[in-house]
């Protein structure tokens, strides 16, 4: 009966081993499905971003700054009632509308400066983890090393990706994408440390595809890809809510130039 025992044993660890590294495969391949999903929506909103900005922004910015300068200028022409001196007034001025003036500042020097905006100097500890997590990752879903078209064209999505993140130093999507490999020297250690470090493993994979479902319902119910949705299911019926609202806009500042142009006039008159 002994030795029969021991069959069982081993014949249970062998399929709870098995169990595992096929659990492990399959959150695997959810992780790099969800990945590719982040990675698509992520650029879906960005392209909108930068569609909405040339279309709109432009003219925010621009309203701001103009009711900003009409308000600085209906301030001067109270001031100028009450008989206070120019370099009174000037000075009042700049006051008052100090923290309005700096965040319209603000928001212009981030729209010029969007484009040119570089990646951080890692410490050398965590450029040497990125650089290892890139060529281990490139070397395992390289395309020509899939064994058929499904596999390749799987590997042919996550690629773009992981070189995105290597160039942006995205070190927590490639460690994502990392998890589940089973570690060089899993064979020699025993049936409990085995079961202990697949076990580890897995729990790792759930906790990325918790995080990553997470990721997506931020994005998807974040203001920015609420309006591309609305935007196109504008355009499905035939409407372009962009241009109509661009144009909105437009009509709005030639408004309140034509207005910030009348306080100027009456604010040179009084000179």
């Amino acid at each position: 009966m002994k030795p029969a025992a021991l069959v069982y044993i081993n014949s249970a660890d062998e399929k709870e081993t098995t169990r595992l590294l096929d659990a492990i495969a399959a959150k695997r391949e959810q992780v790099e499905e969800l990945t590719v999903t982040v990675e698509e929506l992520k650029s879906e909103v960005d392209v909108f971003q930068r569609r909405y900005n040339a279309h709109i922004s432009q003219y925010y910015l621009e309203l701001d700054r103009v009711e900003l300068e009409a308000q600085e200028y209906r301030l001067r022409l109270q001031l100028r009632r009450e008989n206070v001196n120019e370099a009174e007034i000037e000075a009042r001025v700049e006051s008052c509308f100090k923290a309005s003036r700096a965040r319209v500042d603000a928001y212009e020097e981030v729209d010029e400066s969007e484009s040119t905006l570089e990646a951080e100097q890692l410490p050398a500890s965590k450029a040497k983890h990125l650089q290892n997590l890139y060529r281990k990752l490139a070397k395992r879903y390289h395309p020509d090393k899939a064994v058929d078209a499904e596999e390749q064209n799987r590997r042919e999505q996550l690629m773009p990706l992981i070189n995105r993140a290597y160039h942006e130093q995205d070190i927590q999507t490639l460690e994502r994408l990392s998890l589940g490999e089973t570690e060089p020297h899993i064979a020699e250690k025993t049936s409990a440390e085995k079961r202990a470090a697949l076990q580890a493993e897995l729990r790792s994979l759930n906790r990325a595809t918790s995080d990553l479902r997470l990721e997506i319902n931020r994005i998807k119910t974040g203001r920015t890809y609420q309006l591309k949705q609305q935007v196109e299911n504008a355009k499905k019926a035939g409407k372009d809510l962009l241009s109509g609202l661009a144009k909105d806009l437009e009509r709005k500042v030639k408004a309140s130039r034509t207005h910030l142009e009348r306080l100027m006039n009456m604010w040179h008159r009084t000179q």
